[in-house]
Parts: C-alpha cells; structure tokens; sequence
C-alpha cells in the first residue's frame, strides 16, 4: 500500500485470513483501526485471534454484503483456482459499488492468470504495484450482479460400490471427485457396528460409505466449508449424522468404536505433517479400548513415525495407487480421552 500512496477507507477486511498480519500492519501504519479478518477454518481463526487485537475473527458465513469498504485477499495458490475465486467473490461481496479490493501474490505462483479473470467478478483494476516477485492489483468494486461461478457443486461419484450425491466445495481437497486414497479407504471399512467418526470430513465422502442402521455417525472438520457442505452431502442421501466444527477430538466423553481419517500433509503450500500427528493423536484420545483406527497414508506420510508410537497394533490392509490402509488398535492401556 505505501507503493500506491493510499490510505485504506475503513472498515478493511481480509477473507481467507492466516494470520493477524493485515491488523498488525494497520496498526503499525496509522490505518484506520476497524476490520475484520476472515479465516476458512480453526486453525487459521486461531492464529488471526492472537494478534487481531480489537478486529473481530468471523467466519465465511457471517460476512455480510458491503460491509467493508477496502478488501485484501492474498491468493491462497494452494486452494486450486477455483478456490482462489471462491475467495475473491467472498471479498468483492462484502463490498459496496465503489469498494476496493487489493489481490495480492507471488508472480510465479498464478497471480497474473487470476488477475485476467477478475475484471468481469468484480470491476476494472484501478491501480497496481510490483515487487520483485510479487504483484499487487487494486480493483473497484463495479460489478453488481457477477456471472455465477463455474462450478459443479454437485455431482453423482462411486463410492464403495455405489452411486451417491455429492456436494462438493472450491476450498476443500480434491473438490470436484473422490481422491484415489479416499475412495481406498472406502471400500476397505471395518464390518462392526457401534459409534463411527469420520474425522476431518471435507465433503462427506467416508461418512456417506459407513452409513448402515446399525451405525451411529458423526462427522468433524475444522474447516467452515467442509462442515457445511458434509451435512449438504449427506442431506443429498437422506443419511443422518452429528456433524461438528471442532480442531481434532470432538467434544464430549464417550469414545468411538471405529474412527476414520485420512489425514493431511500441507500446511498451504507445503508438506507439513504437525497436522497429521496431531490428528492421530486425537483419535488414538478418543477410541474405544477396543476401538479400531482405520487410516489411509500416502506414501508421502510414514506408518513408523504417525501410527506406531501410539497404537500397540499396526497392520496394512489394503495398498493401491501409492496410499495404504492401516488397520490400528489403541494401547491396552487405553481407556478413552482424558487418561
């Protein structure tokens, strides 16, 4: 901003937020101290609340139109292109005709594709900057009534032998099919009954395969999007489930007979497995004692370093297409959370 001599009109908004970094630098500048940092999910609200200071942390969902006046995104690549303008169109309607938006990114990272697209979503570019990798380009908001996103928000996918509804969302992984590891673990699910948790959802795809009477389900995800589009998943199949938004174990005592995950290994955009560990653990936390874990790793995730230092039992049951389904048992000590 200090390249194009402006000073943002509050109230400055940030959507797909990861940290506090557009509040810190508000403040350090003398902008205007009114805004709202939006993340997609609760790690990243967790990490926007510890230096937000007085901006409050919302999520997606109660962002309301033209409620801010100046908008950041910086293009979260990661998330696809279709993601990325998932975000944008989230920013340009909390926006009122005359707004700006500023997208920002690395140039060798899709920011000059993104910003030949935005024109007809949001309205002219009416400034821009240059780094030495990144660009900056600042839109007003002109556009009332944008074109609907090109997307398929549902579509009919196989899954473990069958054909079901599934709605799908641009932010998630593998937003537009069942991903190869996925779709393994599906076919190679457990035959017990009692309580089952899929454990970082995304779209449904695991709890729709386990669904049988003698089952009682529950879905969890950090992630706002995949909360929401998980219970349109399994309304779509007249399925019924408890769907919860929570940052690993789920609330409550009563530990799960059978817990299903597919954990991830990029944190953005890089291979990171702090998260994969953490859910490993909290579902080692909340199995039964004589629960079962069953996972698929691809081969970019160890068995050795995730699954055996905390399960007396590790055996593969099924490979295919580079991931492995892992069958795992809780230690003989294991009495449920709080131990």
């Amino acid at each position: 901003m200090r390249a194009l001599d402006r000073q943002p009109e509050a109230p400055l908004l940030e959507v797909a937020a990861w940290d506090a970094g557009l509040a810190i630098a508000a403040a350090d500048a003398g902008w205007p101290d009114d805004g709202m940092l939006v993340p997609l999910n609760l790690g990243a609200a967790e990490s926007c609340q510890a230096g937000a200071g007085a901006w409050p942390v919302l999520p997606p969902d109660e962002l309301l139109p033209a409620e801010a006046r100046f908008a950041v995104v910086r293009a979260p690549h990661w998330l696809g292109r279709a993601g990325v303008e998932w975000v944008v169109r989230a920013a340009a309607r909390a926006l009122p005709p005359g707004g700006l938006l500023a997208l920002l990114g690395d140039r060798a990272r899709g920011v000059e594709s993104l910003r030949r697209r935005l024109p007809p979503i949001i309205g002219p570019i009416v400034d821009r900057a240059a780094g030495e990798h990144r660009r900056l380009y600042l839109y007003e908001r002109q556009v009332e009534d944008p074109p609907p996103q090109q997307f398929a928000w549902t579509s009919t996918q196989r899954i473990a032998g069958r054909d079901v509804t599934l709605c799908q969302h641009p932010t998630l992984f593998s937003p537009t099919r069942v991903d190869p590891a996925t779709a393994l673990l599906a076919e190679y699910l457990p035959d017990k009954d009692g309580r089952w948790l899929d454990l970082g959802c995304g779209s449904g795809v695991l709890t729709v395969a386990a669904a049988r009477s003698d089952r009682n389900l529950t879905a969890l995800d950090w992630s706002y999007a995949a909360v929401e589009t998980t219970r349109r998943t399994l309304a779509a199949s007249g399925i019924e489930a408890e769907v919860l938004l929570a940052d690993g174990a789920p609330p409550g005592e009563q530990p799960f007979d059978v817990i299903l995950c597919y954990p991830p290994f990029h944190v953005g955009p890089r291979v990171h497995h702090g998260p994969a560990a953490r859910l490993i653990r909290a579902a080692r936390d909340c199995l039964a004692p004589d629960g079962e874990l069953r996972v698929v790793l691809t081969s970019a995730q160890s068995p050795r370093d995730l699954l055996q230092p905390h399960f007396r039992d590790v055996s593969q049951v099924a490979s295919a297409h580079g991931a492995r389904v892992f069958s795992c048992r809780p230690p003989t000590a294991a009495r449920g959370r709080g131990r």
